[in-house]
């Protein structure tokens, strides 16, 4: 290897000239013996000449070694180093040299000491400071988790960086760096002060607005975030800084402007594989699953062993009902991944979706026995994090087969494993009492999970919400007025008092209500549940038109919405008006829930306004195995019964279904649908006893 040594000499002894082009051995001995006159008299002057003879050594070596891979020219390096600053010791570059060399062979406990030995004599010396900062994030880059030990690494790179901004303020790089630190370490304002400093002094800095606009995300500041990145975008139209841009927009749920901004990225960089995939999964979020296969697809071909692709590609061919494309995808991550619990609880999810629901759950007990430990308190955050996951599922399952004293055990299994979970655990066992009409214990439930998380808002609404179930409606609507604070989070405030009137039937405050949350929503998700809420309200009050305004309101922000447009058609076909229109929003409606029980029930109640029988005796039996109490459906079968002449199964259904409707509470049934049931069963013993008679 050729070595320039007048950059070497200049490296240490500062700008001189050079004429010889091999480094000349100073007179004096060998260098054991040099080495031994130095230790012989400790206030003798420095041999300059002796250490840069060692120090031009020492920096060939070292270069042979990264060069080569060789660690025995690493080594001697390190002995070179070590002659030289034996004759010069009060040198702090040698000291420098020395700790880099450490550094970048891992010796990364005698680096540190050697910079915070150059900085005891040098406080000022800039390098070491820069060298000692790169050794702390190096560290900090090959750490994990969230302990002590990295929390300290960081405070002391912290230390360094600020020094160093200190001594060079015009360092951009530094500052983006302890930008980078403070965010870490939860320093929000210093992080957004110092990084507004580093792009005063580079305004196109990518590396400054980016970590900038993270720091927003963060922070929640979604808005702000989106519109730096917006005013750098259109000057400075780089395919990173779109991406991070569709990440803003991810975060902000803005979905189909994160498509838009992922797919500016790839217009500028085609091939890049995490555009693809994040491309993909906005799609997926914004359920374009059509749209969503395209980029997944190019992700598996390019890659054939990314298990994230064809986990998602399952994911994606489930949500099109394709499961036997979901099944071979969703085998496939598993066999690629044997280790991730994603490809098995995703198989899971499609037991449940194909109506499996006793598989599913042995698969989610399998999940839990599988990440189980002796101890809990061993678990990781992550481990427990997705035992939550598990714990819910399986309780969703349970509760949904009217196993609610399983569905509650999972829950608080959910609320024990996982602290960051446990409110979510508490509101599930809320509504598992909910639906038992248990109003007292979930009324207990809600007190016992407030004086553990007084300041939780979603816990306040909940338990207005079982206020007013239970009947107390004032004071229900009390409780919501008191924590509205004239805000866009009020809208779910106003959303739960809109509910809570809708069930008293209070049918004007719940208008109200409704149409004061619209002015929150902002996003299409918002406008829908608000149009579909305010819908229901108007239908409740049988103001049909006003009803369908509502409902084709939620249907422009949302065309998939499958609770709008069941929702709709069975309004219609209740009325028996356009039919095959309402047959037609109920088919989509089953194309993204097939297994739903309402949605069933409405099939099966067009078909029976349209007089196909059969059909409609189909699709009513399948909404009673999933839903085997609910009075409607019991309702509806015993009509399909009657209109074929089966008087007797006829009036066992409706005699179930008067059962299930005195049952429920008030705000559940309307008293003019208990009369008409009464009256079909009055109705059909008559002619069972004419029949009888004849």
């Amino acid at each position: 290897m050729k070595i320039l040594v007048a950059a070497i000499v200049s490296a240490y002894l500062g700008p001189v000239l050079v004429c010889a082009p091999q480094v000349e051995k100073p007179a004096g001995g060998a260098p054991a013996q040099a080495a031994a006159k130095q230790a012989e008299s400790a206030q003798a002057a420095p041999n300059k000449a002796e250490a840069y003879y060692h120090y031009a050594l020492a920096h060939i070596y070292e270069e042979m070694g990264m060069a080569y891979n060789r660690q025995e020219y690493l080594n001697k390096a390190l002995e070179e180093y070590k002659l030289a600053m034996q004759n010069d010791p009060t040198s702090p570059f040698l000291s420098a040299e020395l700790a880099d060399l450490y550094a970048r062979t891992d010796r990364i406990r005698d680096a540190v000491l050697e910079a915070e030995d150059v900085l005891r004599r040098d406080p000022n010396n800039l390098e070491a400071r820069k060298l000692l900062g790169r050794i702390y994030l190096r560290v900090l880059d090959n750490q994990s988790g969230s302990g002590r030990g990295q929390s300290d690494v960081r405070r002391r790179a912290i230390e360094q960086f600020e020094k160093i901004t200190e001594l060079a303020p015009k360092d951009a790089e530094s500052k983006i760096t302890l930008g980078r630190l403070y965010h870490a370490n939860s320093d929000y304002t210093k992080a957004e002060a110092v990084l507004k400093q580093a792009l005063a002094l580079q305004p196109e800095s990518e590396e400054a607005l980016t970590r900038l606009a993270f720091l927003y995300t963060d922070t929640s500041q979604l808005n702000a975030a989106v519109e730096l990145l917006q005013k750098v975008t259109s000057k400075n139209p780089t395919p990173r800084l779109f991406a991070v841009l569709a990440s803003a927009y991810e975060q902000a749920r803005d979905y189909e402007n994160a498509v838009k901004a992922y797919r500016r990225a790839l217009e500028l960089d085609k091939d890049n594989l995490d555009y693809l995939r994040g491309l993909g999964q906005n799609l997926l979020f914004n359920e374009q699953y059509e749209e969503a296969l395209v980029p997944y697809q190019q992700v598996a071909a390019a890659d054939s062993q990314d298990g994230s692709a064809f986990l998602r590609l399952g994911q994606i061919y489930r949500q099109l009902h394709k499961y036997d494309l979901a099944l071979e995808n969703l085998k496939r991550a598993e066999s690629l991944v044997p280790n991730s619990l994603e490809a098995p609880y995703n198989l899971a999810l499609l037991e449940e979706t194909e109506g499996r629901h006793e598989a599913a759950i042995s698969m989610l007990k399998g999940l839990l026995e599988r990440t189980a430990k002796s101890d809990g308190a061993q678990h990781t955050p992550r481990e427990k994090a997705n035992r939550a996951i598990f714990q819910e599922r399986l309780g969703i399952l349970y509760r949904s087969n009217e196993n609610y004293a399983a569905a509650e055990e999972a829950f608080r299994q959910m609320m024990d494993s996982d602290p960051e979970n446990a409110v979510r655990g508490a509101s599930q066992i809320i509504d598992t009492l909910r639906q038992q009409k248990e109003f007292p214990r979930a009324l207990a439930e809600a007190d016992a999970a407030l004086q553990r998380f007084p300041d939780e808002r979603g816990l306040k609404m909940l338990r207005a919400q079982v206020l007013g179930e239970s009947g107390r409606v004032d004071e229900a609507s009390q409780a919501l007025k008191a924590m509205l604070e004239d805000k866009a989070g009020d809208r779910e405030v106003l959303l739960a008092m809109a509910q809570v009137n809708e069930r008293a039937k209070r049918y004007p405050q719940a208008e109200q209500a409704a149409a004061a949350a619209a002015r929150y929503a902002s996003r299409k998700d918002e406008k829908e549940f608000v149009y579909f809420l305010w819908g229901s309200i108007l239908e409740r009050q049988k103001k049909y038109d006003a009803a369908e305004e509502q409902f084709k309101l939620a249907l422009a922000a949302n065309p998939n919405s499958a609770m709008t447009l069941n929702y709709l058609g069975y309004m219609l076909a209740d009325r028996g008006l356009r039919l095959e229109e309402a047959r037609k929003y109920i088919e989509t409606a089953l194309d993204h829930d097939p297994n739903n029980g309402a949605y069933l029930d409405s099939m099966g109640w067009v078909y029976y306004q349209l007089n196909r029988l059969d059909q409609a005796e189909q699709y009513l039996l399948r909404a009673i195995q999933r839903v085997p109490r609910d009075a409607t459906i019991l309702d509806h079968l015993g009509d399909v019964y009657y209109k074929t002449g089966r008087l007797h199964e006829a009036s066992l259904q409706w005699q179930k279904a008067l059962g299930q409707a005195q049952r429920s509470s008030s705000s559940d049934t309307d008293p003019q649908d208990i009369a008409k049931i009464q009256k079909k069963l009055e109705d059909v013993k008559v002619r069972l006893a004419q029949e009888t008679r004849k």
